[in-house]
């Protein structure tokens, strides 16, 4: 049965990318990220704004929604936080690495970090320093908050090989 459900949730002709976080949860998430009070930060996938409105008062704050596409946003931030669309993941961490000065610090599903990702912005100057796993009641799986650092050494070790 999982893996039906699996099958139909990957192969789905229209991506659905409303998948809003709860505001505790937000919260929490936030705490673990190293920002500091001189930071900018930016919720590039404002949504319905629970990473952005727990944004600590003290820090300058930014955020993308439906009117400002993060994929056509070129202005560097010190940290982009947030919980973003799954379906554009690839150009989205491209993008991320181009913009973000420190870091970035997403909230994924655990299946959607893969060797390639983590290579890809590895390559961008970013390593993963932390990842915290959750569960979200009416999501698929485990998630993960994932916190990618500039110029820091990655945490996880893969190989690309395909084993058969």
């Amino acid at each position: 049965m999982k893996s039906e459900i699996a099958h139909k949730i990957k192969h789905r002709k229209i991506p659905n990318n409303d998948f809003f976080t709860p505001e505790k949860l937000a919260k929490s998430l936030i705490k673990l990220v190293p920002i500091e009070s001189t930071d900018i930060v930016c919720d590039n996938a404002y949504g319905k704004g629970v990473f952005y409105k727990n944004f600590p008062d003290v820090l300058v704050k930014q955020f993308c929604n439906e009117k400002m596409d993060f994929l056509k946003w070129h202005t560097k931030q010190t940290w982009f936080i947030t919980n973003p669309p799954y379906s554009n993941l690839d150009k989205w961490l491209e993008h991320s690495c181009k913009f973000a000065i420190k870091g970035f610090a997403y909230l994924l599903g655990l299946h959607n970090l893969t060797p390639r990702r983590i290579e890809m912005c590895e390559k961008m100057g970013f390593g993963i320093t932390q990842i915290h796993l959750c569960k979200v009641f009416k999501w698929f799986g485990i998630s993960a908050f994932i916190v990618w650092e500039k110029g820091k050494q990655g945490i996880i070790k893969y190989d690309r090989v395909v084993w058969r």
